[in-house]
C-alpha cells in the first residue's frame, strides 16, 4: 500500500472532522485536524491576555507552543485540550487568528512537516480544513470537498452544542453557519475554495448520507483511482 495525502476541505459542520477520523481508522492512516491548530492559538491567546488582532504577539505565542492535532485528539504542550477547543468562544477566536498570513504560513509549515513524517513511515495522511487541497497539500493525489446544505449543517452544529450542554435556537445557529461560510470564503489569506471541481476536488454532498456511507464512498473513490488497496 502506497503512502499519500488525502486533502479534505469544505465548509463548517460538513462533517470533515468525524469523517476524517473514521477514514483514518479504516485505512490505518493518520488524521490531521488543521483547524484545531487555529483554535489552540485562540485559546492560548485568551489565557495569556493577547488580543486576537495582534498578529505579531500571536506569532510569538505560536512559536513557543507545541501542538499535536492527530486522530481526533489535540494536545498543547502535552495537555489534552480536545474538549475545550470545541466551545464557541474558541471557534470564534480561531476565525479571527486565521486571517493573518504569518500565522497561516507557520501553521502550514507545521502541518506539512507532520504529514511528511508519517508519509515517510508509509502512512496515508488525511489533512482536513478549509485550505488543505489548495495550500497545505496542493499536490495531493486525492482532494475531496465535503459539503452539505446550510440547513443540514446548522442542525448538526445544534446537536454538537446540545452535547456540550449549550442551548441555542436553530435559527441562530443557521445564521452563524452562513456568517462563517461568508468569512471563510471571503478572507484574503487562503480562502475556502469557491469552485472545488475546477481545482480538481472530488465533491461529495453528504446531506443525506450516513457517516459510514460517506466513508465507503471515499474509499471506493480512492480505490478506483488506484491509490488504495485494502488487501
Amino acid at each position: 500500500m502506497k503512502a499519500f495525502t488525502i486533502a479534505m476541505d469544505g465548509p463548517v459542520a460538513a462533517g470533515k472532522g468525524t469523517i476524517g477520523c473514521l477514514l483514518a481508522e479504516k485505512v490505518k492512516g493518520i488524521y490531521i485536524y488543521t483547524g484545531g491548530m487555529y483554535r489552540v492559538l485562540a485559546l492560548i491567546a485568551e489565557k495569556e491576555g493577547v488580543k486576537l488582532e495582534d498578529e505579531k504577539e500571536l506569532l510569538k505565542i505560536l512559536q513557543k507552543t507545541e501542538i499535536n492535532p492527530l486522530n481526533g485528539t489535540v494536545l498543547v504542550n502535552g495537555e489534552d485540550v480536545t474538549e475545550r477547543i470545541k466551545l464557541q468562544d474558541v471557534a470564534y477566536g480561531a476565525s479571527k487568528v486565521a486571517i493573518f498570513p504569518s500565522i497561516r504560513a507557520e501553521m502550514v509549515k507545521r502541518q506539512q512537516e507532520i504529514a511528511d513524517k508519517f508519509i515517510s513511515e508509509g502512512k496515508i495522511v488525511i489533512g482536513e480544513g478549509r485550505d488543505a487541497g489548495t495550500v497545505i497539500f496542493p499536490d495531493s493525489p486525492f482532494k475531496i470537498f465535503l459539503t452539505a446544505t446550510s440547513e443540514v449543517r446548522a442542525k448538526r452544529r445544534l446537536e454538537q452544542f446540545k452535547e456540550l450542554g449549550r442551548e441555542e435556537s436553530l435559527e441562530a445557529v443557521l445564521e452563524d453557519v452562513k456568517k462563517r461560510d461568508k468569512a471563510d470564503s471571503e478572507r484574503e489569506a487562503d480562502p475556502l475554495v469557491s469552485d472545488p471541481k475546477k481545482h480538481g476536488y472530488f465533491v461529495l454532498d453528504d446531506s443525506k448520507l450516513t457517516e459510514e456511507k460517506t466513508v465507503d464512498i471515499i474509499i471506493s473513490e480512492i480505490k478506483k483511482r488506484g491509490l488504495y488497496d485494502s488487501n
